[in-house]
């Protein structure tokens, strides 16, 4: 399995290496999403990233704040908080620590989709941050 950067960095931060070995213990069952993203983040250039924060800080105030405390709940209704709130802090940018809490907590979400392949098929109401990496 390659290691991402934010995989490697959840299983320092948590001072468990078995986050690595046994992801999905710690990822909950959109666990391979999450890594996916993960590795996915790994092969973004600055210019991607200032594209996506330009994206991000394009939301409407009221509708980010509303989707990232929804994104924090639905995360802390699938995996152990303490395990949430490392995963929201290992990713480079708001976006894409909050596009992490969508991933682990999609199938509490209104939308089940939760991969980058499956987004632009679909109703995107319930995910704002992860559409944000669309055509980066």
């Amino acid at each position: 399995m390659k290691i991402s950067t934010a995989h490697q960095i959840f299983a320092d931060r948590l001072k468990d290496q078995t986050a690595l070995e046994c992801p999905e213990r710690f990822l909950g069952p959109n666990w391979k999403d999450v890594l996916n993203f993960w590795i996915y983040l790994d092969t973004l250039s600055r210019e991607d990233f200032r594209l996506l924060n330009k994206r991000y800080y394009a939301l409407d105030v009221d509708a980010r704040v509303f989707a990232r405390d929804n994104a924090f709940k639905a995360a802390e209704a699938t995996i152990v908080h303490e395990y949430g709130n490392v995963a929201w802090l290992v990713t480079p940018t708001y976006a894409s620590s909050h596009a992490t809490l969508e991933l682990i907590a999609s199938h509490n979400l209104e939308s089940s989709h939760a991969t980058l392949e499956l987004i632009a098929s679909h109703n995107l109401e319930s995910l704002k941050f992860l559409p944000l990496f669309l055509n980066l």
